[in-house]
């Protein structure tokens, strides 16, 4: 965690105008053949059979015991999909799925190492990408996306869930996504360029999981707040039986809350009540003005009470701390 705090300004925009972030290391995985859509929808969370051109879907990879591999947008193209997912994961999540191809016509390309993304968010994020682009996406769907030829650069737009209202991804090659970067730069006064920090803080305050945080192995997409992406009526897929269980029988152990404490926090520090461990911190960052820890944490679901007072062993010590369901305003950046 870094022991200083966001830049208001740059977040303030975010909230109100717009701002961006620039992303390396995102998988981006080109799927292609006839069963691309009918395979991942067996081998994913989400219900993909209604999926069409122009649109995408998010939707969580995950393992025989139902533990979350990543969470992938799936955005649907005439001939071929493309998944997006998190950084770091396009090894992991082409190994996965290649595994469990037989007899299915589907191919997978990671097209991950060419290629890079610009976030835009913030509620006139929109008239950004409308300025870039000339394309008008601001009733755009969530997974709605576009490819675009700008003098022969070819970048593909989508509106992503976000930490601020509204985001839309620019990916491309990197060096055509350069091209952007330089723009955008050049009118930093306008919009604003937030840094790793900036984003940690709107992510966390949003409470909103990453990969390798809230997202990894250790945990399920019912614990994980992925409900939103699971579907129970969609039939059979890898970990359905798993799910289907934990929902079932109301087996959903811990959830993700937002910690505050006025003393440092740090990743992996055991949440506690009544000297018992009951969960884990799992992201850190600071407020605006640098005075206080803000966390995300997997708390055990009988613990889990917003607004209650909860302890957090930390370097042998045990920290006073007030936790929340997500979001949380922090009251230093207003």
């Amino acid at each position: 965690m870094s022991k200083q705090g966001p830049s208001r300004s740059a977040v303030q925009s975010a909230r109100s105008s717009a701002a961006w972030t620039y992303r390396s290391g995102g998988a981006v995985v080109r799927c292609s053949g006839s069963d691309r859509i009918d395979f991942l929808h067996r081998m994913t969370t989400n219900d993909l059979t209604k999926l069409v051109p122009d649109h995408g879907i998010q939707t969580v990879i995950v393992n025989e015991k139902a533990r979350i591999i990543d969470v992938v947008m799936v955005l649907q193209g005439n001939d071929e999909a493309l998944m997006l997912g998190s950084q770091g994961t396009s090894t992991q999540i082409t190994t996965w799925l290649k595994k469990y191809v037989i007899t299915d016509n589907v191919r997978f390309a990671d097209l991950s190492s060419q290629h890079a993304c610009i976030e835009i968010m913030g509620p006139r994020s929109a008239e950004v990408v409308e300025g870039m682009f000339s394309i008008d996406c601001s009733k755009w769907l969530l997974g709605q996306w576009a490819r675009i030829d700008v003098d022969g650069r070819v970048v593909t737009v989508v509106r992503m869930p976000s930490s601020c209202e509204v985001s839309y991804w620019i990916v491309a090659e990197i060096p055509t996504l350069d091209v952007f970067r330089e723009v955008l730069t050049a009118n930093a006064a306008s919009i604003p360029m937030l840094d790793h920090n900036d984003c940690e803080y709107l992510r966390v305050l949003s409470g909103m999981g990453a990969y390798d945080h809230e997202l990894s192995e250790a945990y399920n997409p019912l614990e994980a707040g992925l409900l939103h992406l699971t579907s129970f009526t969609k039939g059979c897929y890898i970990g359905q039986e798993v799910i289907a269980r934990l929902d079932s029988y109301n087996k959903v152990k811990q959830r993700i809350m937002t910690l505050v404490a006025k003393a440092e926090l740090h990743e992996g520090d055991v949440v506690m009540r009544d000297a018992t461990p009951v969960g884990v911190i799992t992201t850190v960052t600071r407020s605006c003005d640098s005075s206080t820890s803000l966390a995300l944490a997997y708390v055990r679901g009988e613990h889990a009470v917003s607004e209650s007072s909860i302890q957090i062993a930390s370097d042998d010590v045990l920290i006073e701390a007030v936790q929340y369901l997500p979001p949380y305003v922090d009251i230093s950046c207003q």
